[in-house]
């Protein structure tokens, strides 16, 4: 019987098992922000979210270029994914999850900050998203498609309570 930590595959006509263990490795680091704004009717907390192909609601985030650094990627992000243009304003937190890649299971931890919008229209976002909208914070966190994603505006919230007062958000 083998142990949960091991896994069996085909080579050829005779099967072998793997350790757990012996499963490559990759850690990956991303950055993005919450990008949020009082409304001018009620003084509603709205965010941006990005829609992708597969139809799922998240967070503008990226991949940082050679030498950026992560502050720097989240901007450049942000603004390529939704067409605007943002200010770096207080981190949030860092998200992290796993998933398995071709050949490797990563381990990935995203940097956000909270940002605000100086310019732009999301008629300028990039091809990598099917949708960008503003969307109240309460809707955000239910129409996000991961619960880390969703905690991770919960935390924005707290942050945003004591700028704008817990009635608007």
């Amino acid at each position: 019987m083998r142990s949960t930590g091991e896994r069996r595959r085909r080579n050829g006509n005779r099967r072998t098992t793997r350790s757990a263990k012996s499963i490559r490795k990759g850690i990956a680091v991303s950055a993005g922000g919450v990008v949020w704004r009082e409304t001018d009717t009620d003084g509603e907390v709205e965010v941006v979210l990005v829609q992708t192909p597969q139809r799922r609601w998240s967070l503008p985030k990226g991949t940082p270029e050679n030498g950026e650094k992560l502050p720097d990627t989240a901007l450049r992000e942000v603004s390529e994914e939704t067409g605007l243009q943002v200010q770096l304003d207080e981190k949030i937190g860092v998200m992290r999850y796993s998933f398995f890649g071709e050949e490797a299971r990563i381990d990935k931890a995203v940097h956000f900050w909270l940002m605000q919008a100086t310019g732009g229209s999301f008629e300028h976002h990039d091809d990598e998203h099917i949708d960008v909208r503003w969307v109240g914070l309460g809707d955000a966190m239910r129409m996000v498609s991961y619960p880390n994603t969703a905690s991770l505006l919960e935390d924005a919230a707290a942050m945003l309570d004591r700028r704008v007062g817990p009635a608007q958000v």
